[in-house]
């Protein structure tokens, strides 16, 4: 009789300790499937990043073929859009230089000079931020005429850079700086000469 005892006692433990292994397995699967659920919605930073990517495949996809303009425009309001939302992501410098490239191309240097400024005065690491001043001077110089603008610009790439890659041409653009095409044609010819 003992053993009967026993043997339901013991089986009645088995049975309570298995009921509270199944509820504890339970939440533990009930907490996993949220935790999966949070991980796999992406976030509005991840949706614009995955939009910027196929815009810029679909935007680049034919290199025979000139950029759309409306394409191009669209693409430069996603580039500025992240960097306004998301700007200590070291993709907003990098956004903001790609939006700078696109509206010069596109002829828009008045844009293109607000993104390089965005660059030079709020992220001054960035890899590229050398050329950044560069292009600003040279927009300044091509685009808008602008030769003092261009001036002081090019004066601060040779000081901050003069060891990079364009300290040359930017020495060279600085010595033509405001020259007319027919003086320009003298130097070059002065120079072939010597």
């Amino acid at each position: 009789m003992i053993f009967f005892i026993r043997f339901a006692f013991l089986n009645a433990i088995e049975m309570k300790l298995n009921l509270h292994r199944n509820v504890l397995l339970l939440m533990l699967a009930f907490v996993l499937c949220l935790l999966a659920d949070c991980k796999h919605e992406k976030t509005e930073q991840e949706k614009l990043y995955g939009e910027i990517t196929a815009k810029e495949t679909e935007l680049y996809k034919d290199k025979t073929e000139a950029i759309d303009k409306d394409k191009a425009i669209e693409m430069v309001r996603m580039y500025a859009e992240y960097a306004d939302k998301y700007t200590t992501d070291t993709l907003a410098p990098e956004y903001l230089f790609r939006a700078a490239e696109i509206s010069e191309n596109a002829n828009q240097p008045n844009n293109a000079i607000t993104y390089l400024t965005r660059i030079e005065e709020n992220y001054k690491d960035y890899r590229n931020y050398p050329l950044c001043i560069f292009k600003k001077a040279y927009i300044y110089e091509n685009y808008l005429k602008n030769q003092e603008k261009a001036r002081q610009y090019y004066e601060k790439f040779i000081a901050d850079y003069p060891d990079h890659e364009l300290a040359e041409a930017a020495n060279s653009s600085l010595m033509f700086l405001g020259m007319s095409d027919e003086d320009l044609i003298k130097v070059i010819e002065k120079l072939s000469k010597e």
